[in-house]
């Protein structure tokens, strides 16, 4: 009876002890899914704190190459090259060579012009007086006075002449220089100026030479040289030219 009794015992023990551990790994059941949340939700994190790494870093590359771009020539360090500013510089040469080299001096004024008024005489057998006549020219827009009265002691082309065109103005007649002060031009001319100068010959000859200067907006009249000397009177009949000359 006492074996009986202690096997009983025994069975009981087994079946006690077996029932606390199943009760055992059931109370431990929540504290694993809590520790599987916590790690999971750590997992995400550092997955989230990775990828804003990842872009704040994307960024600081992005904003280092654009500071690069920006950075004036003078703030950066010395024996460093910049690339850009060498192609910039290569690209402005190119563009201005056809300015600077392709163009002879003579080149360059032409380059830029304008149309200009040059005045001939025209006989008017109905009126029986001699006119000013003005046909027109391209001169260099950078000294035009000049040019124009240049043009005006070339005298007038076959053409004009067959029209009845012709001139007071000598073809020796040089322009050695043009000035303009407070919108008087004080033009420099050769000593070709007095030559065959009587009468009405002088008179139209400095009436074609006033109606080409005084065309231009920032000339109102001029005062003659001859040689770089001032005149006060010209030709044999002495007519006087000590004010500035203008338009009647």
């Amino acid at each position: 009876m006492a074996t009986k009794k202690k096997g009983k015992a025994s069975a009981t023990k087994k079946a006690s002890g077996s029932k606390k551990v199943k009760r055992g790994s059931s109370s431990n059941a929540p504290y694993i899914l809590v520790i599987m949340a916590l790690a999971a939700g750590l997992i995400f994190l550092l997955s989230l704190q990775s990828d804003s790494l990842k872009n704040f870093f994307g960024k600081k590359n992005n904003l280092t190459s654009i500071a690069k771009v920006e950075v004036p020539p003078d703030d950066r360090k010395p024996g460093k090259k910049d690339n850009n500013a060498t192609m910039n510089k290569a690209s402005d040469t190119i563009k201005e060579k056809p300015h600077t080299q392709q163009l002879s001096p003579k080149e360059k004024e032409k380059a830029v012009t304008v149309s200009a008024k040059v005045y001939f005489l025209y006989y008017n057998e109905k009126t029986d007086h001699i006119e000013l006549m003005p046909v027109v020219r391209t001169v260099s827009a950078l000294t035009p006075v000049k040019n124009a009265l240049e043009e005006l002691a070339k005298g007038p082309t076959a053409n004009e002449e067959k029209k009845g065109l012709v001139s007071a103005v000598p073809s020796t007649l040089k322009v050695i220089d043009v000035s303009i002060i407070n919108n008087i031009a004080f033009i420099n001319f050769n000593s070709a100026l007095e030559e065959g100068a009587a009468g009405n010959i002088l008179m139209n000859r400095l009436d074609q030479i006033v109606y080409t200067a005084t065309q231009f907006d920032n000339v109102e009249g001029i005062h003659i040289l001859v040689n770089g000397q001032r005149k006060r009177f010209l030709g044999s009949d002495g007519i006087s030219v000590t004010g500035p000359l203008r338009r009647h």
